[in-house]
């Protein structure tokens, strides 16, 4: 009798906190934005702006869009002025009214340290981040978008014992420390016209898939660095910023997949809307699109053993695709 109350009550707990954690993972696609408290007018009279870095294509291309829609003037980042010549003209065209201005710097342009390929010499051209700072000095910038990385191209799969010291560092450097240490320099400004938001665009890969070590790490990298600098705002009190971490899948719309949506890949506009829906709530680091936290859920329910089969099985179908395509 006595032992038959414990199991009863260790199950009762059981099912309440499965309910809890159903209903808080439900409450993050149910919450209406709060996106608004963002699109503020300063006190001088200035009108709000965004920046999205990796503006030219896909999602940060959607981002903008939306945000535009959303009642923010907005920063075209990419490393190729045509590209953002012609987003910036087609953009404008659709949105009249809102202002659109571009910044061109190479992410994987950041100073290193005993630089790869010989040091310095005449062809790397480091970023100069206080330059990048400067040149927004003059907006009420409100909003911040991490979304500019990817993964390694040519090939996309590849064994990290046969990566490249090059290859690696790119990639890292592109994922991480571009938006590190554009938030580094950016902080005060944001502080200065909070509230404001920083956005980090990270991707269901951070949990390490095999053949995208360099990718994985350092997506992770980005989701453990919008955790620790939420504290650290929160450990100064001067300012009221939220930094919230959106964890992608597959997407359509974007350079490596022109296919039409299906239920777990949505496209890229979807994508970008569905991430600005999570902001205002504090959620902190959360799987943006409810189908891909479907997907997420999946996984994590399945036992461990089965998982690894699903993901190594997963990455080998796409190997061997990727293989007969080129």
């Amino acid at each position: 009798m006595y032992s038959s109350r414990i199991f009863a009550s260790i199950g009762a707990v059981t099912v309440a906190a499965l309910a809890i954690n159903v209903l808080s993972a439900v409450k993050v696609y149910v919450l209406p934005s709060k996106l608004k408290r963002y699109a503020h007018v300063s006190a001088d009279g200035k009108h709000p702006w965004a920046l999205v870095t990796g503006a030219s294509d896909g999602i940060g291309r959607a981002f903008a869009e939306e945000l535009a829609l959303r009642g923010f003037n907005v920063v075209l980042h990419g490393r190729n002025q045509t590209k953002l010549d012609v987003v910036k003209s087609e953009l404008q065209e659709k949105h009249p009214e809102t202002f659109f201005r571009t910044l061109v710097a190479d992410a994987s342009k950041v100073q290193c340290v005993n630089c790869l390929q010989g040091g310095e010499n005449e062809s790397h051209h480091p970023l100069d981040f206080n330059a990048i700072k400067d040149a927004l000095q003059d907006l009420h910038l409100t909003v911040l978008i991490n979304n500019a990385g990817g993964g390694a191209r040519d090939p996309v799969y590849l064994s990290l014992s046969d990566s490249s010291e090059e290859r690696i560092t790119d990639n890292v450097t592109v994922n991480a420390l571009f938006p590190l240490h554009l938030i580094r320099v950016l902080l005060p400004h944001l502080a200065q016209n909070s509230p404001a938001l920083i956005m980090n665009i990270s991707s269901l890969a951070d949990a390490g898939l095999p053949l995208l070590a360099s990718y994985s790490a350092s997506k992770q990298f980005l989701m453990t660095l919008t955790r620790t600098i939420d504290l650290e705002i929160a450990f100064s009190g001067k300012a009221e910023i939220e930094c919230l971490g959106v964890r992608v899948g597959n997407v359509t719309g974007v350079s490596h997949n022109r296919q039409s949506p299906s239920f777990f890949t949505p496209s890229a506009n979807t994508m970008a809307r569905a991430a600005l829906d999570r902001a205002g709530r504090g959620h902190g680091v959360i799987t943006g699109h409810w189908a891909h936290a479907l997907q997420q859920a999946m996984m994590d329910f399945m036992p461990t053993f089965l998982a690894r089969i699903v993901i190594l099985n997963t990455i080998r179908e796409r190997k061997e695709a990727e293989l007969k395509s080129s």
